[in-house]
């Protein structure tokens, strides 16, 4: 939202990392409504998890295997620590929703 309304109140979070303001804003227009989209399937596959949906289980499964591809690729760009980081939680996660007790919730 702070990409879609720079000088608003949630300037702020940008207090967070200050460098990505200025990474960020230039793509704006069409940054702000694709984080947005991931916003909305990000809370439909909490919704889906949450209520034990099948799709709610394959939306998160989904998402965090194109998260980890996404980390991926950040070791390949040089980005090795965030990366791996971001590689062994992503699959750790994984891990858990592969897991016979957790997948039979769900299906």
């Amino acid at each position: 939202m702070a990409l879609l309304w720079p000088g608003s109140n949630l300037e702020v979070i940008w207090m967070l990392y200050p460098a990505r303001r200025a990474l960020l804003m230039p793509y704006r227009i069409w940054l702000g409504p694709g984080f947005l989209t991931l916003a909305v399937v990000m809370i439909s596959a909490s919704i889906g998890c949450f209520r034990r949906r099948s799709w709610g289980w394959w939306l998160a499964a989904a998402i965090f295997l194109v998260n980890g591809l996404g980390d991926v690729a950040q070791i390949f760009m040089g980005h090795f620590l965030e990366g791996v980081i971001g590689v062994a939680a992503a699959g750790t996660v994984l891990f858990y929703l592969s897991r016979p007790n957790v997948r039979a919730g769900f299906f």
